[in-house]
């Protein structure tokens, strides 16, 4: 089982949709997939099962009670999410409780929790997904301790960019502590719009910096991706043979290709 985290210190830079989508177009490739919505926002948990059943969900039954430590585990954490093959690990604003600023002061057992839990779900999925909150604190911090590889979303536009740096400092502060195999599998352009010079410019910046860690494939901006999930559904289900369900799909199989690491990462400025 591969557990990857999806991380940027920066919010709106399409964590939650990439999570999403890619999900459902794994899925469709035959993976057995877990979700885990590690955001106190749980925006990931909000677009699969709607904003009435997240608030319906009582936090003993979501990514809370794992960080809390409460028993028992894992089953009365995990859930169905609305894509076959794809289970769900729900978010919850009770996970906030986490949100420790320095959360590498805590003992182990608490840094822990999440990577214990998905270490026992292990013989259930080929692959685990973590949507992390747009913050450098408890929550995220779990997501990396329990993680194999790192995706860092971000625009080709300043804002959208402005957290690589913090982003690259907690990489290195969570292999020289406490998971020194965490990889990074690469920063991916979202939301790009090959029309917009800035747009262009930009990912021109972050390939001469970054070189093979920038993912070939970059998620457009399109429609699509926002009316899938205001349907509840993912690309693969709501336009399987649609522009941005093939991009998806690119993604998908770049993603899997970059899993293992393949060559020494380059990754300061």
């Amino acid at each position: 089982m591969a557990v990857v985290a999806y991380l940027n210190q920066k919010g709106g830079v399409g964590k939650s949709s990439t999570t999403h989508h890619l999900a459902g177009t794994l899925a469709a490739m035959g993976r057995r997939l877990l979700l885990v919505d590690a955001d106190p926002q749980s925006s990931l948990t909000q677009g699969l099962l709607g904003p009435e059943a997240l608030d319906d969900i009582d936090p003993a039954e979501t990514i809370a009670a794992v960080l809390r430590g409460e028993d028992p585990f894992p089953d009365s954490v995990i859930r169905p999410s609305g894509i076959s093959g794809v289970d769900l690990m729900p978010g919850s604003q009770s996970a906030n409780d986490a949100n420790v600023p320095r959360p590498w002061e805590q003992d182990c057992a608490a840094q822990c929790r999440l990577a214990d839990v998905l270490t026992e779900l292990a013989p259930r999925y080929d692959l685990v997904m973590i949507d992390c909150p747009p913050t450098l604190s408890g929550c995220s911090w779990a997501a990396l301790v329990a993680a194999d590889s790192l995706v860092v979303p971000l625009q080709a536009e300043d804002y959208g960019s402005q957290g690589v740096r913090a982003i690259q400092d907690w990489i290195a502060t969570v292999r020289a502590t406490m998971n020194p195999g965490l990889h990074l599998a690469g920063y991916l352009i979202t939301m790009f719009n090959p029309r917009l010079a800035i747009h262009k410019a930009y990912e021109s910046r972050l390939r001469a910096t970054y070189g093979s860690l920038v993912f070939s494939t970059m998620v457009p901006y399109a429609a699509d991706f926002k009316e899938a999930i205001a349907a509840r559904q993912t690309l693969a289900q709501y336009k399987p043979k649609g522009a941005s369900a093939k991009v998806v799909r690119a993604l998908a199989e770049e993603l899997m290709g970059r899993l293992t690491p393949a060559q020494p990462e380059t990754e300061a400025a």
